[in-house]
């Protein structure tokens, strides 16, 4: 489907910054090549120190095929202007290209890049410094969206246009991520989650004339610049608005979740960000633009408990952009603009000033906080439980107001190849608590979901656990004839890598004398290890699943030489030399 309508009851299974850029609308709309699928393809030129004349603008920079966006990335990007055209064509205005430090992750990850700038099929370009005469070397970034991104994108905006005229009420239909292409650019990592306490509205600092059509051409290549230029995980907004209404999915990980995005610094972790493509600075944003915010965050904010009215105070997680420190006490309001956070002129002069109206018309179609939302929570389980464990998982169930809900179901599931399957039951409590166990047998992603009545399904941000093996090791007999083969049953499961640590006592020490790989195809077998020498030996199982290592108890064997007895004298008592021939349970390296 190419479009999703908002509601709880669906969860996306895939699991943007600031100013996400601007558009140059005097250029013709789509380049002439098609791909069969949706896609968007990076490259680059490089710019070296002396590239700026003497009046702080580079020679004509041709590409060497066209390109549909650009931006610019170095250690020194501020005060630059762009303009492009078509080879042998016009060229359009000189744009700002903005800086974007006040669009990335809290932590301040991803490289220093302008806002990328929409040119809708371009092959040539010249940049100029504003106020400066020299700048270091940059990297030119561009990025070519396919025709076919244009195509599908116009199916799903005409789609997306049908369902909103139909649409009597509640939030807007939303253009998932396989619609405009995202399927191309998948996030780099699992999403992150956080929660929802603020939403912060945007603009993209663009001329605002372009067409329905081309809305998610500009998605595409936003989301290839964003995670492949700047180096984020994914595309940094979680939604993102066009002048016509149409609602864009961004940031992978779920519409009904509090998906972190990068699209405030210094908030991401405690807000939405919803961005209106187009400029704003003395230009309102059209009715159509300001009712689908308006019902987007009437929708979400209420999602996650918070209302759509009044203020809230969060802490600042700081940055080199932000208005205020690490650490701060902020109050915000239930929506805000992205300058009531950071150091920026967005959403701009003229959308900052319709946020009241946003606010008034979210309010009076949002539902009441207290009784329109569950909230589901999960304790952190063990990051990799032991294999066949009784895994426990518990937490609780509450209203909007914080009262428990007792007496309902809940189940735990586990993501499928294809879709989340169940694996635990619990029913809450009189306190709202709950508690399952699941039997773990691989690692995967598991979440928990309730669905309570008379308010949207409640479902946990999802974690991702590994598995700790089970590594058991037995030798068959206790000593053998030296230059012979001692057999040894094992128990590996789940069956994963896995080599036997053979080590020799010489003196008060325990030498390494082999490696041998494991080449196990079943839960249990038998392998036979030769010891050529005469001695006692210490042989170890060492297994890795993922990035979690385990060893089994060691087992000793003393190979004796032909004059040796084989009968098995008593335990040794040389330091540090293990229990005998019984294996053990695999603990934690």
């Amino acid at each position: 489907m190419p479009a999703v309508r908002l509601s709880r009851r669906r969860a996306l299974a895939t699991g943007v910054a600031g100013a996400l850029g601007v558009t140059l609308s005097r250029l013709p709309a789509a380049p002439a090549w098609a791909a069969p699928r949706p896609r968007a393809r990076g490259f680059g030129l490089d710019l070296a120190r002396g590239a700026f004349g003497a009046d702080g603008t580079t020679g004509v920079l041709r590409a060497r095929r066209r390109f549909d966006l650009v931006g610019v990335r170095g250690a020194d990007v501020e005060g630059l202007e762009v303009r492009v055209r078509r080879r042998g064509g016009a060229w359009s205005p000189w744009v700002p290209l903005g800086h974007g430090a006040e669009h990335r992750p809290d932590a301040g990850t991803g490289r220093h890049a302008t806002d990328p700038v929409w040119t809708g099929g371009s092959d040539e370009l010249q940049l100029r410094r504003r106020g400066r005469r020299t700048t270091g070397p940059l990297r030119v970034q561009l990025v070519a969206v396919s025709g076919a991104a244009k195509r599908r994108g116009a199916r799903a905006t005409a789609a997306a246009s049908r369902r909103a005229k139909a649409a009597q009420g509640g939030p807007p239909p939303i253009i998932a991520r396989s619609a405009w292409g995202g399927d191309a650019v998948k996030p780099r990592a699992t999403p992150s989650y956080g929660a929802v306490q603020v939403g912060f509205v945007h603009h993209t600092v663009g001329a605002n004339d372009y067409t329905p059509e081309q809305s998610a051409g500009i998605v595409l290549g936003i989301a290839k610049y964003h995670r492949d230029s700047n180096g984020w995980n994914d595309l940094g907004y979680n939604f993102l608005v066009d002048r016509f209404g149409q609602v864009f999915e961004g940031r992978a990980g779920g519409i009904d979740q509090a998906v972190i995005g990068a699209q405030a610094q210094g908030y991401n972790a405690q807000s939405t960000g919803v961005s209106v493509l187009g400029t704003y600075g003395s230009v309102a944003a059209s009715p159509e633009a300001v009712d689908a915010v308006a019902r987007l965050l009437a929708w979400k904010l209420p999602l996650h408990g918070a209302p759509v009215e009044g203020t809230v105070v969060v802490e600042s997680a700081g940055g080199g952009q932000n208005r205020f420190k690490a650490g701060t006490p902020v109050t915000l309001n239930r929506i805000s603009g992205h300058r009531d956070g950071d150091q920026t002129s967005c959403p701009g002069n003229a959308l900052y000033a319709q946020l009241p109206e946003i606010r008034r018309r979210a309010a009076a179609i949002a539902p009441t906080v207290s009784t329109a939302v569950a909230r589901l929570s999960m304790d952190p389980p063990p990051k990799a439980p032991t294999y066949g464990a009784a895994l426990a998982v518990a937490g609780r169930l509450v209203r909007g107001d914080g009262g428990p809900v007792a007496g309902q179901r809940v189940t735990v599931q586990k993501r499928g190849a294809r879709s989340w399957v169940t694996v635990g039951k619990a029913t809450t409590g009189d306190d709202g608590a709950w508690r399952a166990e699941v039997t773990w047998r691989k690692g995967g992603r598991l979440r928990a979901r309730a669905a309570v009545p008379g308010a949207p399904v409640a479902v946990t941000p999802t974690v991702e656990l590994g598995v700790t093996p089970v590594a058991e090791l037995e030798a068959a007999a206790p000593r053998i004839r030296a230059g012979g083969r001692v057999a040894l049953d094992l128990r590996l499961a789940p069956v994963t890598s896995a080599a036997l640590l053979v080590e020799r006592q010489v003196g008060e020490r325990w030498v390494r004398v082999a490696k041998v790989p494991v080449r196990a195809k079943r839960s249990r077998s038998r392998v036979r290890v030769a010891l050529r020498r005469a001695g006692l030996y210490r042989i170890t199982l060492r297994a890795q699943a993922g990035s979690v290592a385990v060893r089994s108890a060691p087992v000793t064997v003393r190979a004796v030489s032909r004059n040796g007895s084989l009968e098995a004298p008593a335990p040794p008592s040389t330091p540090g030399s293990g229990t005998g021939g019984t294996g053990g349970v695999a603990s934690g390296a």
